[in-house]
């Protein structure tokens, strides 16, 4: 039997490849591979000192220690960094979060969560100077996730003037808006001197890499944004070259090992223009290492699921993804 995530695409295995293959039944694989995402997670989001100062956890579960540590690390980072929103909008931010990644978990759409905003707390709505305000940005025009989404619209009426849908990205945390993909990620801004949902933020995207919440996501949520993103990008990159050693300018942005790459400068102030905006060159490396990270698990446990408890294997033989249920199946055939 295969275990291949040929079902899902013939183009997903190249994607899982960009951070590597591991083995879930050996402890030196996981820490090497999660210690690398979670690297490149604190480099990207500024909490590389705290997570290097963070203390080696001994634990029966190296995927839940780094985890936890790696979320200690950003929350530390988090209280010294100055309020991006204010207490109020911090707070529904926290209430809607919360919420949304737990009805995502239970519905396998945790990637992408697309709700009617007037259902959440205080109707995703908060108060600053006597005005109702959207606690999130209404992101429902085509960008690079997809083409718009037209529903679920408001059924009741929004004291802040909600119209469209809350449509967000946990999965690319924190660029959680498909037509906002230039400088820094929105989701970084969520912190205020009260609240920090922009941990939960976190929370929900590094959960997706935990073998079991992973099984969960029906991952052809996933792969039609990757496809989508894929597809409007292809040919901004088309404009990049491949980068050469011995052959590269200083200062120019190259494609290097499936990612963007800048020669002897500042990856930060590079990107890629398109008629859906602008994508800064961090953005567009973190979005691609997410989705590798989602298929790269996805891969091995489905490898290992043999070796995984019986109730996990229930689930996915339960699954709505049918990709995932037919292996599933297969493997208690065969076994």
């Amino acid at each position: 039997m295969t275990t291949t995530l040929d079902c899902y695409g013939p183009e997903i295995e190249q994607v899982a490849d960009l951070v590597g293959d591991f083995s879930l039944r050996s402890r030196t694989d996981l820490g090497a591979w999660y210690a690398l995402q979670w690297k490149a997670l604190a480099e990207l989001l500024g909490f590389s000192q705290q997570l290097a100062a963070a203390p080696s956890a001994r634990s029966d579960n190296p995927i839940g220690a780094a985890q936890e540590a790696g979320l200690a690390a950003f929350e530390r980072s988090l209280r010294d960094a100055r309020p991006g929103v204010s207490d109020a909008q911090g707070k529904v931010q926290l209430a809607a979060l919360t919420g949304l990644a737990s009805g995502g978990r239970e519905r396998g759409e945790l990637w992408r969560v697309t709700v009617d905003p007037t259902t959440l707390p205080m109707g995703a709505c908060f108060s600053d100077g006597g005005q109702s305000l959207r606690a999130f940005y209404p992101d429902t025009a085509p960008g690079y996730f997809g083409d718009g989404w037209d529903g679920p619209r408001p059924r009741a009426a929004s004291a802040c003037g909600w119209q469209t849908p809350l449509v967000l990205h946990l999965g690319t945390f924190p660029w959680i808006y498909s037509t906002r993909l230039d400088g820094a990620g929105p989701g970084a801004r969520w912190v205020s001197s009260t609240t920090q949902p922009a941990l939960e933020g976190l929370r929900a995207a590094v959960s997706l890499m935990d073998p079991v919440i992973n099984l969960q996501q029906d991952a052809r949520q996933v792969v039609a944004i990757y496809q989508h993103f894929a597809t409007h990008t292809a040919p901004l990159l088309a404009r990049v070259p491949v980068y050469q050693p011995g052959r590269a300018e200083a200062g120019r942005l190259y494609r290097r090992n499936g990612f963007l790459h800048v020669h002897q400068g500042s990856l930060h102030v590079a990107g890629l223009d398109g008629p859906r905006g602008r994508i800064s060159a961090p953005a567009y490396n973190h979005i691609l290492r997410r989705f590798a990270c989602f298929f790269a698990v996805r891969r091995s446990t489905l490898r290992d699921l043999t070796a995984m408890p019986g109730d996990v294997q229930r689930v996915a033989r339960g699954s709505n993804d049918p990709c995932l249920r037919a292996y599933a199946e297969g493997v208690v055939r065969a076994s």
